[in-house]
C-alpha cells in the first residue's frame, strides 16, 4: 500500500531525471560550437503505476535512454552531393592548371608561335635568296617545335601529378574505412550494455561525410547499429572489418581495386573519381588532340618541304624541315639547324622562285585535320576552347552543387544543430522541475514529521 515513502520514492525519481535532463542540456551548450555534433535529448516515460482500489497510482518518472537528433535522409543527400561538388571541384583545380600551360590568348601561346612560324615563311617568300630570311624560319621553327615539347611536357607532368594525389587520398580512404569499422565495433558494444553512444554515432557520422568528399559512397545501418559502407559496389567497411583498396594501371587506365582480392571499383565521385577522370580520360584527350595537332603540321611541312630546293650547287632537295612525329618529339632537323640554305623555298631550284615558301606559308589555310575538314588553327583554337568549356562545365556543377549543398546542411542544423535558446528553455524547465520535486522531498518530510509529532 503506497505512503509516504512511495512519496519519497516519486521525489527521488523526479530529481534523478531531472539532474539527467540539465546534465544533457549541459553537454549540448558545451558543444554548440562543435562541428559535426548532434543535438542530444533525453527520453523521459513513466514507471509503472501500481494499482489500488480506487484506480492505478503513478509512481514517477525515470530517465529511459538518451538519443540524438539526426536525420538519415539528409545525411544521405549531403554525402550524395558531396561526391558530385568535390569532383567537380577538383577537376576545377586541375583544369585550371591545364588552361594556364596553354597560355591563350598571349604572345608566348602556341596560336601566336604557329602565325609567327608561318609569318616567317612569307617573309621567306618575299627574299626567297636571303639567308637571314632562312635564319628566320629556322629560328622560328625552333621556337614553335619548343612550344609543342613545353605544352606536351607540362600536361604530362600535370597527368603524372593526378597519380600521386590518387596514392594520397587512397590512403585517406583506406584510413576513413579502418577507423569507421572501429567504431562500428564499439558502438555496438555500448549499445549491448544498454548505453546510447551518440557521441561515437557522431564521430562515425563526420568519418562517412570526410569519406563522402573522396569517392561515390553508399550506406546501410542495421539494427546492431553497425554501418556498412560501399564504394562503387564494393563493401569497405562494416562490423566485419574495413578492405582496403589500392591503385593499378592497365592499358593506361588507372582503375581503384581491392588490395587483397584485386577487385575493381566502380570510383565515380568524390576527389578521387574526379583525379579518375582527368587521368583516364579528360588529359590523355588534350595530349592526343596536341600530339594529332603536331603530326599533321610535321607531315604537311615537309611533304612540302622535301619536294622543294635549297640554295647550293647543285640545289638540296628532299630534306625534311621537322624530325619527330608528335608533340612529344618535334624538332627542326638537326641539319637545317646547322645548315640554313637547305630550307627550300624553290620548287624546280631556281634561286629566285619562292613557290615552295608560299605553299608553306600557306598551310596555315589548308584543311589538313579533322578528315580534311579543319585547319591547323581551328584544330588548335577547338583544343584550347574545349579546356575552357570543361572549366565552366565542372564550374557550373560545382557551383550547382555547392548551392544545394548549403541548403541541405541548413536543414540538417536545423534538426541536429544546437540552439542556445532552446537549451536555456530546457535549463530554466529542468530546473523548475528538480526544484519542484526537491520541494515534494521537504513536504514528505513535514509529513513524516507530523506523524512521529502524533506518536509521541
Amino acid at each position: 500500500m503506497p505512503g509516504l515513502s512511495m512519496i519519497l520514492e516519486t521525489a527521488r525519481r523526479a530529481l534523478l531525471s531531472q539532474q539527467v535532463g540539465i546534465n544533457v542540456t549541459s553537454h549540448n551548450i558545451a558543444n554548440a560550437s562543435t562541428a559535426g555534433y548532434s543535438r542530444q535529448r533525453v527520453n523521459f516515460s513513466p514507471t509503472p503505476a501500481l494499482w489500488e482500489r480506487y484506480g492505478y497510482l503513478g509512481t514517477g518518472v525515470q530517465a529511459e535512454s538518451i538519443g540524438r537528433l539526426r536525420d538519415s535522409f539528409l545525411d544521405g543527400q549531403i554525402r550524395s552531393t558531396n561526391g558530385a561538388m568535390h569532383s567537380a571541384v577538383t577537376q576545377q583545380g586541375v583544369l585550371s592548371q591545364v588552361e594556364a600551360s596553354f597560355n591563350e590568348p598571349s604572345d608566348a601561346g602556341l596560336s601566336a608561335m604557329m602565325t609567327q612560324f608561318f609569318n616567317s615563311w612569307q617573309t621567306l617568300a618575299t627574299h626567297p635568296e636571303d639567308s637571314s630570311a632562312r635564319n628566320g624560319v629556322a629560328q622560328q621553327g625552333v621556337l614553335l617545335a619548343q612550344g609543342f615539347q613545353r605544352l606536351h611536357n607540362e600536361l604530362d607532368q600535370t597527368h603524372l601529378a593526378i597519380n600521386d594525389d590518387v596514392s594520397v587520398k587512397i590512403d585517406s580512404i583506406n584510413q576513413l574505412t579502418s577507423q569507421i569499422s572501429d567504431l562500428n565495433k564499439r558502438i555496438i558494444n555500448a549499445a549491448a550494455s544498454g548505453g546510447e553512444p551518440s557521441d561515437l554515432e557522431d564521430e562515425r557520422d563526420r568519418k562517412l561525410d570526410d569519406l563522402s568528399k573522396l569517392a561515390n559512397i553508399t550506406f546501410s545501418k542495421d539494427s546492431s547499429g553497425s554501418i556498412t559502407v560501399s564504394i562503387g559496389g564494393m563493401t569497405v567497411a562494416s562490423r566485419a572489418g574495413s578492405v582496403a583498396i589500392a591503385a593499378r594501371e592497365a592499358g593506361g587506365q588507372l582503375q581503384i581495386v581491392t588490395a587483397k582480392d584485386n577487385l575493381q571499383l566502380n570510383v565515380t565521385g568524390g576527389e578521387l573519381g574526379g583525379d579518375l577522370k582527368l587521368y583516364n580520360t579528360t588529359l590523355p584527350g588534350y595530349l592526343s588532340k596536341l600530339d594529332e595537332l603536331a603530326n599533321a603540321l610535321i607531315n604537311r611541312v615537309n611533304a612540302l618541304h622535301s619536294a622543294g630546293y635549297g640554295l647550293g650547287t647543285p640545289p638540296s632537295t628532299g630534306v625534311n624541315f621537322f624530325a619527330g612525329s608528335s608533340a612529344a618529339d618535334i624538332s627542326v632537323d638537326p641539319a637545317i639547324q646547322s645548315d640554313a640554305s637547305l630550307i627550300a623555298a624553290s620548287q624546280d631550284g631556281t634561286p629566285g622562285d619562292n613557290t615552295v615558301a608560299l605553299a608553306i606559308a600557306n598551310v596555315p589555310n589548308d584543311k589538313v585535320l579533322n578528315g580534311n575538314t579543319l585547319t591547323v588553327s581551328q584544330f588548335y583554337n577547338g583544343l584550347a576552347s574545349s579546356v575552357g568549356s570543361d572549366i565552366n562545365a565542372v564550374q557550373s556543377t560545382a557551383d550547382a552543387q555547392q548551392l544545394v549543398l548549403s541548403q541541405l546542411e541548413n536543414q540538417r542544423t536545423s534538426v541536429s544543430g544546437v540552439s542556445l535558446d532552446e537549451e536555456m528553455t530546457s535549463l530554466i524547465q529542468y530546473q523548475r522541475a528538480y526544484d519542484a520535486a526537491a520541494r515534494l522531498v521537504n513536504t514528505a518530510n513535514e509529513m513524516f514529521q507530523t506523524v512521529l509529532d502524533m506518536v509521541a
